[in-house]
């Protein structure tokens, strides 16, 4: 009974590990906003640490309603990710404390900013394993 188990569990393993299907981030997949959205800016060197293209969008049902979305040159490693925004900058690897969760990081996919965004502010990425600002983006006026 058991030499029969020592052949057959690491064949189910197998087969079990073969079938999954691979997640993979590509361009496609990245564009994830809605078509009533318009972008009004898109800026690369945002970011102090990561090259992630950043895009700025109005949404065409509402006026002066903005929302972001990401998409890093390399994907990003660290584990769970969240995107905040604030009026100020992070003190080491704290949140400011009047930062606003806007989602948690998914490449490409557009997350609402909150009204007070226009007048600019800061992005951050924080890594909530981790418990720690991963990087930040220094947002000036939106149009």
């Amino acid at each position: 009974m058991f030499v029969a188990l020592a052949f057959l569990l690491p064949a189910i393993m197998m087969a079990g590990l073969s079938s999954r299907h691979q997640i993979v981030w590509n361009a496609q997949r990245a564009n994830q906003t809605s078509p009533s959205e318009k972008p009004i800016k898109s800026a690369d060197g945002l970011w102090r640490t990561h090259a992630i293209q950043t895009e700025f969008f109005e949404s065409g049902s509402e006026s002066g309603r903005l929302s972001v979305s990401l998409k890093p040159a390399q994907e990003l490693s660290e584990p769970d990710l969240l995107v905040y925004w604030s009026a100020s900058a992070p003190a080491g690897d704290s949140l400011p404390a009047d930062a606003r969760l806007l989602g948690a990081y998914s490449p490409g996919k557009a997350l609402a900013l909150p009204a007070e965004a226009a007048p600019g502010g800061r992005l951050t990425l924080y890594s909530l394993a981790r418990q720690s600002v991963v990087d930040t983006a220094t947002v000036e006026r939106l149009p």
